[in-house]
Protein backbone atom coordinates (compact mmCIF):
# COMPACT_ATOMS: atom_id res chain seq x y z
CA UNK A 1 0.00 0.00 0.00
CA UNK A 2 1.46 3.26 -0.83
CA UNK A 3 1.39 6.20 1.67
CA UNK A 4 0.21 8.35 -0.70
CA UNK A 5 -3.81 7.86 0.14
CA UNK A 6 -4.86 10.68 1.20
CA UNK A 7 -5.14 13.77 -0.48
CA UNK A 8 -2.40 15.85 0.74
CA UNK A 9 0.83 14.12 2.16
CA UNK A 10 3.63 15.31 4.14
CA UNK A 11 7.15 14.29 4.01
CA UNK A 12 9.38 15.56 6.51
CA UNK A 13 12.66 17.21 4.61
CA UNK A 14 15.06 19.25 6.91
CA UNK A 15 16.33 22.15 5.37
CA UNK A 16 17.91 23.65 8.59
CA UNK A 17 21.85 22.90 7.56
CA UNK A 18 21.19 24.78 4.27
CA UNK A 19 19.43 26.16 1.81
CA UNK A 20 19.71 23.24 -0.47
CA UNK A 21 17.02 20.08 -0.55
CA UNK A 22 17.12 16.99 -1.75
CA UNK A 23 14.58 14.81 -2.67
CA UNK A 24 13.82 11.02 -4.42
CA UNK A 25 12.47 11.46 -7.77
CA UNK A 26 10.65 7.92 -7.67
CA UNK A 27 8.09 9.72 -5.34
CA UNK A 28 6.46 12.23 -7.58
CA UNK A 29 7.37 9.84 -10.48
CA UNK A 30 4.66 7.16 -8.56
CA UNK A 31 2.64 9.78 -8.74
CA UNK A 32 2.94 10.91 -12.00
CA UNK A 33 2.75 7.50 -12.97
CA UNK A 34 -0.87 6.89 -12.12
CA UNK A 35 -1.84 9.51 -13.84
CA UNK A 36 0.13 9.21 -16.85
CA UNK A 37 -1.68 4.94 -16.91
CA UNK A 38 -5.40 6.43 -16.07
CA UNK A 39 -5.25 9.21 -18.68
CA UNK A 40 -7.52 11.18 -17.27
CA UNK A 41 -7.45 14.78 -18.94
CA UNK A 42 -9.24 16.99 -15.96
CA UNK A 43 -7.22 16.40 -12.90
CA UNK A 44 -3.36 16.31 -12.06
CA UNK A 45 -0.90 15.90 -9.30
CA UNK A 46 0.72 19.02 -7.44
CA UNK A 47 3.91 19.13 -5.56
CA UNK A 48 4.55 21.76 -3.23
CA UNK A 49 6.62 22.52 -0.56
CA UNK A 50 5.79 24.26 2.89
CA UNK A 51 7.09 24.98 5.76
CA UNK A 52 6.34 23.19 9.05
CA UNK A 53 6.21 25.54 11.52
CA UNK A 54 4.10 28.11 9.55
CA UNK A 55 2.20 26.27 7.12
CA UNK A 56 3.32 29.01 4.12
CA UNK A 57 4.98 28.14 1.23
CA UNK A 58 8.79 27.22 0.96
CA UNK A 59 10.24 30.50 -1.53
CA UNK A 60 12.29 28.11 -4.23
CA UNK A 61 14.73 29.97 -6.06
CA UNK A 62 15.37 27.16 -8.40
CA UNK A 63 15.19 23.08 -8.82
CA UNK A 64 17.08 20.75 -11.00
CA UNK A 65 16.58 17.09 -11.83
CA UNK A 66 19.86 15.31 -11.75
CA UNK A 67 21.41 12.23 -12.86
CA UNK A 68 24.89 11.50 -12.04
CA UNK A 69 26.58 14.84 -13.66
CA UNK A 70 23.73 16.03 -15.52
CA UNK A 71 21.51 18.76 -14.07
CA UNK A 72 18.32 19.30 -16.05
CA UNK A 73 16.15 22.31 -15.00
CA UNK A 74 12.53 22.14 -13.59
CA UNK A 75 9.85 24.35 -13.94
CA UNK A 76 8.57 26.41 -10.52
CA UNK A 77 5.22 27.70 -10.73
CA UNK A 78 2.74 29.74 -8.54
CA UNK A 79 3.16 29.10 -4.89
CA UNK A 80 6.38 27.13 -5.08
CA UNK A 81 4.89 24.58 -6.93
CA UNK A 82 7.18 22.13 -8.97
CA UNK A 83 6.46 20.67 -11.80
CA UNK A 84 8.87 17.71 -12.60
CA UNK A 85 8.90 16.05 -15.92
CA UNK A 86 8.03 12.55 -16.56
CA UNK A 87 11.14 9.86 -17.25
CA UNK A 88 11.00 6.44 -16.43
CA UNK A 89 14.81 5.97 -17.72
CA UNK A 90 15.45 8.98 -14.77
CA UNK A 91 13.75 7.09 -12.16
CA UNK A 92 15.92 3.97 -13.35
CA UNK A 93 19.21 6.05 -13.07
CA UNK A 94 18.21 7.03 -9.41
CA UNK A 95 17.54 10.71 -10.45
CA UNK A 96 16.93 13.21 -7.34
CA UNK A 97 15.01 16.40 -7.05
CA UNK A 98 17.44 19.40 -6.04
CA UNK A 99 15.31 22.59 -4.92
CA UNK A 100 17.66 25.77 -3.81
CA UNK A 101 15.43 27.62 -1.44
CA UNK A 102 15.37 31.75 -1.07
CA UNK A 103 18.11 33.28 0.86
CA UNK A 104 16.67 33.43 4.57
CA UNK A 105 14.98 30.08 5.23
CA UNK A 106 17.96 27.79 5.95
CA UNK A 107 16.21 27.36 9.31
CA UNK A 108 12.80 25.94 7.61
CA UNK A 109 11.98 22.55 8.27
CA UNK A 110 10.30 22.07 4.48
CA UNK A 111 7.54 19.22 3.85
CA UNK A 112 6.47 17.80 0.47
CA UNK A 113 3.03 18.42 -0.02
CA UNK A 114 1.13 16.35 -2.73
CA UNK A 115 -2.80 17.39 -3.86
CA UNK A 116 -4.63 15.89 -6.12
CA UNK A 117 -6.65 18.74 -8.10
CA UNK A 118 -8.73 19.55 -11.41
CA UNK A 119 -6.24 20.70 -13.97
CA UNK A 120 -5.85 24.64 -14.04
CA UNK A 121 -6.94 24.56 -17.81
CA UNK A 122 -10.84 23.22 -16.71
CA UNK A 123 -11.83 25.65 -13.75
CA UNK A 124 -13.34 27.81 -16.10
CA UNK A 125 -16.65 27.49 -17.77
CA UNK A 126 -18.06 25.04 -15.28
CA UNK A 127 -20.86 22.90 -15.19
CA UNK A 128 -22.47 20.23 -13.18
CA UNK A 129 -21.71 17.86 -15.35
CA UNK A 130 -18.16 18.67 -15.53
CA UNK A 131 -17.78 19.00 -12.00
CA UNK A 132 -19.40 15.63 -11.66
CA UNK A 133 -16.51 14.23 -14.14
CA UNK A 134 -13.46 15.64 -12.09
CA UNK A 135 -15.14 14.53 -8.76
CA UNK A 136 -15.10 11.24 -10.68
CA UNK A 137 -11.30 11.62 -11.69
CA UNK A 138 -10.17 12.92 -8.74
CA UNK A 139 -11.68 9.69 -6.83
CA UNK A 140 -10.29 7.51 -8.95
CA UNK A 141 -7.31 9.05 -8.21
CA UNK A 142 -7.24 8.65 -4.65
CA UNK A 143 -8.03 5.23 -4.86
CA UNK A 144 -5.33 3.76 -7.35
CA UNK A 145 -2.48 5.67 -5.51
CA UNK A 146 -4.06 3.88 -2.68
CA UNK A 147 -3.93 0.10 -3.78
CA UNK A 148 -6.14 -2.78 -3.88
CA UNK A 149 -5.41 -2.39 -0.01
CA UNK A 150 -5.40 0.89 1.17
CA UNK A 151 -8.46 1.99 -0.76
CA UNK A 152 -10.90 0.22 1.81
CA UNK A 153 -9.14 2.50 4.88
CA UNK A 154 -9.73 6.33 2.56
CA UNK A 155 -11.70 8.95 4.24
CA UNK A 156 -15.38 8.91 2.21
CA UNK A 157 -14.97 10.64 -0.70
CA UNK A 158 -18.01 13.44 -0.50
CA UNK A 159 -17.20 15.07 -3.88
CA UNK A 160 -15.50 18.16 -4.81
CA UNK A 161 -14.26 21.28 -2.92
CA UNK A 162 -13.97 24.46 -4.76
CA UNK A 163 -11.84 26.94 -3.26
CA UNK A 164 -13.67 30.62 -5.24
CA UNK A 165 -11.25 32.98 -6.00
CA UNK A 166 -13.48 36.10 -5.20
CA UNK A 167 -16.49 35.97 -2.98
CA UNK A 168 -19.85 35.39 -3.89
CA UNK A 169 -22.55 37.79 -4.53
CA UNK A 170 -26.20 37.66 -3.29
CA UNK A 171 -27.22 36.61 -6.83
CA UNK A 172 -24.45 34.25 -7.16
CA UNK A 173 -25.73 32.51 -3.65
CA UNK A 174 -29.10 32.37 -4.25
CA UNK A 175 -28.40 30.39 -7.34
CA UNK A 176 -26.70 27.27 -5.48
CA UNK A 177 -28.70 24.35 -4.56
CA UNK A 178 -29.72 24.37 -1.03
CA UNK A 179 -27.42 20.79 0.07
CA UNK A 180 -24.39 22.79 -0.93
CA UNK A 181 -22.50 24.16 2.42
CA UNK A 182 -19.30 26.18 3.07
CA UNK A 183 -16.03 24.90 5.02
CA UNK A 184 -14.83 27.10 7.83
CA UNK A 185 -12.55 28.67 5.45
CA UNK A 186 -15.14 29.72 2.93
CA UNK A 187 -14.66 26.75 0.26
CA UNK A 188 -17.42 25.59 -1.22
CA UNK A 189 -18.13 21.85 -0.46
CA UNK A 190 -20.93 20.04 -3.11
CA UNK A 191 -21.55 16.54 -2.88
CA UNK A 192 -21.66 14.23 -5.54
CA UNK A 193 -25.55 13.61 -5.35
CA UNK A 194 -25.61 17.19 -6.01
CA UNK A 195 -24.10 17.25 -8.44
CA UNK A 196 -25.72 14.57 -10.40
CA UNK A 197 -29.09 15.72 -9.10
CA UNK A 198 -28.73 19.36 -11.19
CA UNK A 199 -29.25 20.03 -14.62
CA UNK A 200 -26.11 18.14 -16.31
CA UNK A 201 -25.05 21.24 -18.86
CA UNK A 202 -25.95 24.24 -16.20
CA UNK A 203 -23.39 26.64 -15.80
CA UNK A 204 -22.14 27.66 -12.36
CA UNK A 205 -21.06 31.28 -12.99
CA UNK A 206 -18.52 31.39 -9.88
CA UNK A 207 -14.77 32.43 -10.21
CA UNK A 208 -12.64 29.64 -9.43
CA UNK A 209 -9.04 29.13 -8.35
CA UNK A 210 -8.76 25.48 -6.85
CA UNK A 211 -11.20 22.10 -7.05
CA UNK A 212 -9.50 19.42 -4.92
CA UNK A 213 -11.64 16.43 -3.52
CA UNK A 214 -13.60 16.68 -0.14
CA UNK A 215 -13.24 13.54 2.23
CA UNK A 216 -14.93 13.42 5.08
CA UNK A 217 -14.81 10.46 7.72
Amino acid sequence: MRLGFFWVLLLTVNSAFGASLKLDYSLFFGYMKTLYKLEYEHVTTAFYLRDKQTGNACLINNAYLLVDRQRDPIQIAEQGRLLPFYSDQHRKDGATIEVELLAGQENYQCDLQVTIMAKQSELGQLSYSKLALISTQLEGVLKKNAGMVGKYFLPDFSGVRVQLAEPLSELQLSMLPEQVSFAENGDLLIANAVLHAQQADKNLALSVSRITPWLSQ
